[in-house]
């Protein structure tokens, strides 16, 4: 198995562990005077939808799994998930982070490679594994995107009675962090970490400042469950950050001793596409009014979030 390296730049951080960014780059000669042409990894990716993600190529120190992959005018870009419940899958994330890890690594096999000269296009290439290093040979990969999910914080719980203002909520929590935005993400469950200096760039509140101590409040997780699920327009997170979220909320709703809303049985899920076209048109609709409607009684009775 051959190894080539290629360096990345981090441009966000989401906390669930989701890395973003080019495994690859084409037509770019790297130090061992190999060039990767465009279409050498539509095989693998038609023939395998994930690889695993390793730490310098070491089978035993797995860091997690690339679940998707795409050639782009640029490369190859690729998506992976950290595992976090590892001692290895966090540390190196936190290296990530911090900006000591900048190189990302592929393992593969060479189908088809013609030479010119000196150097060496590979045309077709199968790729087994890729994995996270320091020092890469390639200075042009990116990873663009690392998502953030914001921790589990395993706040205390205020009274369950007590009332919920997002907006109040916000400038209580404001005051508290000060200039310490690490402070106050702690009050959310989401964050845009490429605007992280910006107090917008935080969605889906869940806590409050009580007596200089930030509590989570009930009716603020009733709500970003509701939030979550579509109540009142929704909040506008990618789609792959909604199960960190989701596993946030439930960690809550455990403590305060109750079932999420899509969990529960009375909960009434979204309509699939299959089911709209198999089904009356106004029988899906039906489905869908009640679904919003549940919801946004949730809404009514616990806050906006």
């Amino acid at each position: 198995m051959e190894t080539k390296d290629f360096m990345f730049d981090i441009k966000s951080v989401e906390d669930n562990g989701i890395v973003e960014g080019y495994a690859a780059v084409f037509g770019n000669k790297d130090l061992g005077n190999d060039i990767i042409d465009p279409g050498a990894f539509k095989k693998t990716i038609n023939e395998r939808k994930n690889v695993p993600l390793l730490w310098y190529h070491q089978p035993p120190e797995v860091l997690g799994l690339v679940f998707e992959m795409e050639e782009d005018n640029k490369g190859l870009k690729s998506r992976s998930q950290i595992n976090l419940d590892t001692q290895l899958g966090r540390e190196k994330f936190s290296l990530i982070r911090q900006g000591a890890i900048k190189g990302m690594s592929i393992g593969f096999e060479t189908i088809k490679e013609v030479w010119e000269k000196d150097i060496r296009r590979l045309k077709e290439i199968r790729l087994w594994e890729i994995s996270l290093v320091t020092f890469p040979m390639n200075p042009l990969a990116q990873v663009t995107n690392i998502k953030a999910v914001v921790p589990y914080q395993d706040l205390p719980l205020a009274d369950e009675d007590r009332e919920w203002d997002a907006g109040e909520a916000r400038k209580r929590l404001a005051d508290w962090a000060g200039d310490d935005m690490d402070k106050y993400r702690k009050g959310f469950l989401w964050y845009d970490e490429e605007n992280a200096d910006n107090l917008t760039a935080y969605k889906l509140p869940i806590a409050d400042v009580i007596d200089g101590r930030l509590y989570a409040v009930p009716r603020a997780i009733i709500a970003a469950a509701a939030a979550i699920q579509g109540a009142r327009g929704g909040v506008d997170i990618p789609a792959s950050d909604v199960p960190g979220v989701k596993n946030h909320i439930e960690k809550y709703y455990k403590k305060m001793d109750m079932t999420p809303p899509w969990k529960s049985t009375l909960f009434i899920p979204e309509p699939s596409l299959d089911t709209q076209e198999k089904k009356e048109p106004s029988f899906a609709g039906l489905i869908d009014e009640l679904r919003k409607f549940k919801n946004s009684l949730e809404v009514e009775r616990y806050g906006r979030n």
